[in-house]
């Protein structure tokens, strides 16, 4: 990946881990082969996050900072975003997931991340019981697309037809 010179190395290496764990997966998206991607000194990821678990950190905090919605843009077209244009980030937000389920660390922070989407739909009006399940239906919506290389288009991953189902 190439940096501009404006680009920090940290974010070089953010974007490069993003794009790895998405594409080959987290086993083989190696600190090593994220330096070697980004053309970036090898010792880099440990200078900039400490280490390996540091790195799956920010890559979290990193992935849900670009799955947020952006003004005006409803959860049908995030939705379509996270399937098209920021499919890779997609995969590696379930790839993360799963790092999370053996990682107390990574977890809470996951878990965390996906707390703020309950707490928005909770300041939206809705119980938080039915916004953490919203989030998780919708989890598997995604997740369900991903697996049928759907790009959310289609009747069957409609997040309209969930969310007017919580309604």
């Amino acid at each position: 990946m190439e940096k501009s010179p404006s680009t920090s190395t940290r974010n070089v290496l953010l974007d490069t881990g993003v794009a790895l764990i998405g594409t080959v997966g987290s086993r083989r998206a190696s600190a090593r082969a994220v330096e070697d991607t980004a053309g970036v000194p090898h010792g880099s990821v440990r200078h900039h996050f400490g280490g390996q678990s540091g790195f799956l950190a920010a890559l979290v905090e990193h992935v849900f900072d670009g799955d947020r919605a952006t003004d005006g843009e409803s959860a049908r077209e995030v939705i379509a975003r996270w399937l098209g244009a920021d499919r890779v980030r997609t995969k590696a937000r379930y790839e993360l997931m799963l790092l999370a389920t053996r990682d107390d660390a990574l977890r809470r922070a996951m878990v965390g991340h996906r707390d703020r989407y309950v707490t928005g739909l909770v300041d939206g009006g809705m119980s938080r019981a039915d916004a953490r399940q919203l989030v998780a239906a919708l989890d598997g919506l995604v997740l369900d697309a991903l697996l049928r290389d759907a790009d959310g288009s289609d009747a069957d991953h409609d997040p309209g037809r969930l969310l007017r189902a919580f309604r």
